[in-house]
């Protein structure tokens, strides 16, 4: 069965960054956007877009294991504070994606899809403009907003958007001081994980019906190896455009935190293609051994 798939970014935010390296991290940090962007209206009216992805080549895919479990759709749970939403700018627009505080030297690092941070291959620029609201539910939790300050993708992605390496950081400025790990929690990062994994969390903000992407969702399922030869697991979740980069937790504790050993890179379309989500499966590969050195740089450690 041939599968087309496409990435799941959704809505946007703003962080200083140039086309191809770090920016260092800005002095001040007003409530919102030390940039000057973003607005409350224009978080409301960003949340309220929904911008087309690109349809990928067609990937060789195959059907749903043998007694895999249903489809599982969504389920609003209490706020998980180190998942949020990720806004950025892009040339089209506005838009978002969910994103997950991970541990750090520096203690303000997010982790997404490459593909909510840079558009992939050569010749393209980083979005900008990213700001982060963990524990988003109907606008920012009691942790408010956070300014990215630098991003980073694989150069795999940024070279030349392999989808096995559909991954990127964001480094955060402090808050008042605070660092946000110290304040939210953070995950650890997983690299080499087996595509089959049992007992996964997947955290997301979808924003197609019927999720408004207002409000976290969290996908409890078992993953499965896409085929023996491809590199992807898949997940039968439910989820839509807006999910694209929530963490692929395993091993979670009872404060929530785990360990992040993929994020969420495309989902399986719907019959005709036409670049909609079929609301069928999310795909994900694990992350490689070079996502620790990616981590660290972007951290600044």
């Amino acid at each position: 069965m041939r599968t087309l798939t496409r990435g799941l970014a959704t809505i946007a935010v703003a962080a200083a960054l140039t086309a191809g390296g770090l920016v260092p991290a800005s002095a001040a940090e007003p409530v919102i956007d030390p940039h000057g962007y973003w607005s409350e209206e224009r978080l409301r009216a960003a949340a309220a877009d929904e911008l087309p992805a690109d349809e990928l080549p067609a990937d060789e895919g195959s059907p749903a294991p043998s007694g895999e479990r249903a489809l599982v759709w969504g389920i609003t749970t209490a706020v998980n504070h180190t998942v949020g939403r990720l806004f950025l700018r892009t040339p089209g627009g506005d838009t978002s994606c969910t994103a997950t505080v991970v541990n750090s030297a520096t203690k303000n690092l997010l982790i997404t899809a490459g593909h909510c941070v840079h558009p992939g291959g050569p010749g393209n620029a980083y979005y900008t403009n990213f700001l982060f609201a963990p524990g988003w539910n109907n606008g920012p939790s009691a942790h408010g907003y956070w300014s990215g300050t630098a991003v980073g993708a694989s150069a795999e992605w940024t070279q030349s958007k392999k989808w096995d390496h559909d991954y990127a950081f964001v480094r955060l400025a402090a808050n008042g001081g605070q660092q946000l790990a110290n304040r939210v929690g953070g995950n650890a990062v997983v690299a080499g994980a087996a595509q089959a994994q049992a007992n996964v969390q997947i955290w997301g903000y979808p924003v197609l019906a019927p999720y408004t992407g207002q409000t976290a969702q969290r996908c409890d399922v078992s993953t499965t190896r896409v085929n023996s030869y491809a590199p992807d697991a898949r997940a039968a979740c439910a989820f839509t455009h807006g999910a694209s980069g929530g963490p692929w937790l395993k091993d979670v504790q009872s404060s929530g935190v785990g360990s992040i050993w993929a994020v969420t890179s495309r989902c399986e379309s719907a019959p005709g293609g036409g670049g909609a989500c079929a609301g069928t499966a999310l795909f994900a590969a694990p992350l490689p051994q070079a996502v620790y050195a990616l981590r660290d740089a972007v951290a600044g450690a």
